[in-house]
């Protein structure tokens, strides 16, 4: 592995680690708000909201896996996360090299 790649390792690996600090804070995450949060702050809610989020359904809903507790489960739902951005990235450069 380069050296590179040991630090983007590394970088990830941290996230990971350091995503449960989210759990601290006060509210909900930054642009994860509910149409009557947006509409609480900005006073109405935008179009393509009211008609797309209905129609969202998330895989794993409040990052809460049942019978994991909130720790446990942040750490699970980041780690799902991060090998699905993997696998997606796998797939576009070998998309790429054929294209080539």
């Amino acid at each position: 592995m380069s050296r590179n790649g040991k630090y983007l390792v590394i970088f990830i690996l941290s996230v990971v680690v350091l995503t449960p600090l989210g759990l601290m804070a006060q509210g909900p995450a930054w642009g994860e708000w509910s149409p009557e949060e947006i509409k609480a702050m900005l006073g109405y809610v935008p179009e393509s909201i009211a008609t797309t989020k209905p129609l969202i359904a998330t895989l794993i809903p409040d990052y809460e896996i049942g019978g994991l507790g909130a720790l446990a489960s942040t750490w699970v739902s980041a780690i799902i996360g991060v090998g699905l951005v993997f696998v997606v990235m796998i797939g576009i450069k070998k998309s790429v090299k054929r294209a080539s």
